[in-house]
């Protein structure tokens, strides 16, 4: 348990947060593990729920095993419990339900089936009661695994590399989210993020540009706080680290410090956010 509890959270906050993009290579594993890293260092109890089949979160459980029968698939095919495939405490506070490949290829392909669809719902519910923050990671295309995460959430990350494909594709998860919204009454965007930001090129600021327009356009919070490109992300991976538990003063890892920090203040949330500038 973070050293930041506080008392009020004997019982949990319990929000569900999907990181969301429709295009591969926007940064939604890496926001996912390093921001739950991050808000985890404020005292919140988080928990990371690997819905992505690349299960790229798996990089960041160390030597732990994950199979078909103790994976995120398994939970939702019914042949294991949320204990049994839950890795707890992978750092402090932070805790991973983690994926494999082809159980989760399963689970999602069956993910409108009445009975997979119910234990979703049962996970989903589980994990709101128990966590103070859950995120989860997804892939990076439209699937009805996403849509039916989406609907249960409270709110949506979206992960912004400032990079062609991902920029183009903004306005789609935009619809997306809102589609889900107007439909179910959430969720809300909680935020677009920018990550592995570098130099002054005028490629990255017409990007960055493009990237405000959007969001002014759907109304959209964009962050201030945005995660520079470091070469520390590369050795933290390596690793299995998040880049503040590798190197705690990195350029990244402050970043992300920030980042969770204005999100805590955006939101509301009651967890011991140091006095810094945002």
């Amino acid at each position: 348990m973070g050293a930041g509890r506080s008392p009020y959270s004997a019982k949990p906050l319990g929000e569900i947060i999907t990181v969301a993009h429709t295009k591969g290579g926007a940064g939604k594993t890496t926001m996912t593990f390093n921001l739950a890293y991050s808000l985890a260092e404020c005292g919140a109890r988080v928990l990371v729920i690997d819905l992505d089949q690349q299960t790229g979160q798996s990089a960041f459980i160390g030597e732990r095993e994950v199979d078909s029968k103790t994976d995120v698939g398994a939970v939702l095919l019914g042949y294991a419990e949320l204990d049994d495939a839950l890795i707890t405490e992978v750092h402090p506070g932070l805790d991973v339900l983690p994926a494999e490949e082809l159980s989760l290829g399963s689970a999602s392909e069956q993910i409108d089936d009445p009975e997979i669809l119910d234990r979703f719902h049962t996970l989903i519910d589980t994990a709101r009661d128990r966590w103070d923050i859950v995120l989860i990671d997804t892939p990076g295309h439209q699937s009805r695994l996403v849509s039916t995460a989406m609907r249960r959430s409270n709110g949506v990350i979206v992960p912004m590399v400032p990079e062609a494909g991902p920029v183009t594709e903004l306005p789609t998860i935009l619809n997306t989210i809102r589609a889900a919204a107007e439909t179910y009454r959430q969720p809300e965007v909680y935020g677009i993020i920018k990550l592995r930001i570098w130099g002054n090129s005028v490629y990255r600021r017409v990007a960055e540009e493009q990237i405000r327009t959007i969001a002014e356009e759907y109304g959209v919070p964009l962050l201030h706080n945005k995660v520079p490109e470091d070469a520390r992300f590369g050795e933290a991976h390596l690793v299995g680290l998040p880049v503040g538990a590798y190197e705690h003063g990195a350029r990244a890892a402050v970043a992300f410090r920030h980042v969770a920090y204005e999100l805590i203040q955006l939101r509301g949330w009651r967890f011991t956010v140091p006095q810094v500038d945002l």
